[in-house]
């Protein structure tokens, strides 16, 4: 790793109340949080290559962008963050739609940044390849402090037209606004609305990232379950089941740690994260995932009712089959023990003994038919 970059561990993208550091602690390990980031200038992107590739560093028709900083987050969650903050030229205010110029530059970086990633974040043997699901863009404009708050207003309305005002309450200095994108007008790029802007947002990305990432996960289990498959096997199911299981815990630990955040932010924290969650509709994608997680879980369950089942039948035919092979040698060796030497009596013992034997055949036929027939059970 390059001595330029800076690794930390233990990082909390989340604007929480001042609880003290013990309770702060306990919190933040069950919610979605960053585990290590790794920050710098361009250097880090310059991981994949000497050079940075031309897609990272646009040149859109009001001029070049520069890279201010970058830095890569991995989370607790499976999934991570690269986060790239440019100085866009001045002359791109004047240049008309600031967001027709810049989202399709964003987009183009898609795939330099997953070579990057690649080369930063290699995956371990076994696991997913690293790739980007999505690229985003937050807008930070920078005013003069006197600049009053309507026209600061009407700045984010121009870049964020889809979008709600989330500015928390009794914030001074600066406007943010939420919609497919997001936008702080402040006068300083440090002061905290646009910080807090910034890394809630990124916060949502990554948890967006996992829920469509576990939903892919269900997607294949659910593929892998054919409930018309007539050889399946209780080792499959049994295999199935640890997967399913597996997957089941980590997805209510995440739908847990999500859902526990809310109540532990501060007061403008929980307004932006409200404003992003709404906006956003990440409650439907929450709820999506929650209904394919449990109708795996209950697909599974039947499957493995539907197998039990038919083992127990077997079981019944087997038990069934011993009890009435057991009733006619019991026959068998009475009749056996009470004749006579006369041929008569011989060949009537034969004779019985065959009876005997169509008998037990016929019974044993009828009962397995009513075990096996499931009309006739439901009809008991």
């Amino acid at each position: 790793m390059p001595p330029q970059w800076r690794v930390t561990d233990g990082l909390t993208d989340l604007a929480l109340q001042p609880y003290g550091q013990r309770l702060l602690d306990e919190l933040l390990g069950s919610m979605p949080r960053p585990t290590m980031e790794i920050s710098g200038g361009p250097e880090i992107l310059r991981a994949a290559g000497d050079e940075v590739e031309a897609a990272l560093l646009p040149t859109t028709d009001a001029g070049a962008w520069q890279v201010v900083s970058a830095r890569v987050s991995v989370w607790n969650v499976d999934c991570g963050l690269l986060c790239i903050t440019y100085q866009l030229p001045d002359g791109i205010v004047a240049s008309g739609d600031v967001v027709a110029e810049v989202a399709p530059a964003v987009q183009l970086m898609v795939p330099a940044v997953t070579r990057i990633l690649r080369a930063t974040l290699p995956a371990p043997d076994g696991a997913d390849e690293v790739f980007v699901l999505w690229a985003n863009a937050t807008f930070a404009v920078r005013v003069e402090r006197d600049c009053d708050a309507a026209r600061r207003r009407a700045i984010a309305e121009e870049l964020t037209p889809d979008g709600v005002d989330c500015t928390p309450d009794g914030a001074r200095d600066g406007v943010l606004r939420v919609g497919s994108h997001t936008t702080a007008v402040v006068s300083d790029f440090e002061a905290r609305p646009a910080q807090l802007l910034s890394r809630l947002t990124g916060v949502h990305h990554v948890c967006w990232a996992a829920a469509l990432r576990y939903d892919a996960v269900l997607s294949a289990e659910l593929s892998r379950i054919d409930p018309g498959r007539a050889n399946i096997s209780m080792s499959a199911l049994e295999e199935q089941a640890e997967r399913i299981l597996t997957g089941y815990h980590r997805i209510r630990l995440f739908r847990l740690g999500y859902s526990s955040v809310e109540a532990h932010l501060d007061a403008a924290g929980g307004t932006v994260w409200n404003a992003l969650e709404q906006q956003w509709k990440f409650q439907l994608v929450l709820t999506t995932l929650d209904e394919r997680l449990d109708f795996v879980r209950t697909l599974h369950q039947q499957l493995v009712g539907r197998l039990q089942d038919r083992r127990s039948r077997l079981l019944n035919e087997l038990v069934l089959a011993f009890t009435f092979l057991n009733i006619f040698a019991i026959v068998l060796a009475a009749l056996t023990f009470v004749a006579l030497p006369s041929l008569d009596v011989g060949l009537l013992a034969s004779v019985i003994g065959l009876v005997m034997l169509f008998a037990n055949l016929s019974a044993y036929l009828v009962f397995r038919r009513q075990i096996n027939d499931p009309s006739r059970r439901s009809n008991v």
